[in-house]
């Protein structure tokens, strides 16, 4: 798996996006109780639906720099 942001491939800095931003909303969903949903209960979710559109890889700081700022600074580059 690769950043599809920045390219760095060490699987312990990567993470699933949710390309909309609807991330909150669909952990919450996950949960079914209104609560919080681990990564790997995402994930699960997504294998199961047969790794639906709408998500990608994002290591931790171009996910964090796209929630911040609404994209990542490698993008405007």
């Amino acid at each position: 798996m690769t950043c599809k942001c920045c390219g760095i491939t060490d699987e312990v800095f990567l993470a699933l996006d949710h390309v909309a931003g609807n991330g909150n909303r669909h952990r919450r969903e996950i949960s079914g109780s209104g609560g919080r949903s681990s990564g790997n209960r995402i994930y699960a979710w997504l294998k199961r639906q047969g790794f639906p559109s709408g998500f990608q890889v994002l290591c931790h700081n171009c996910n964090q720099a796209k929630y911040l700022l609404g994209t990542c600074p490698h993008q405007s580059s």
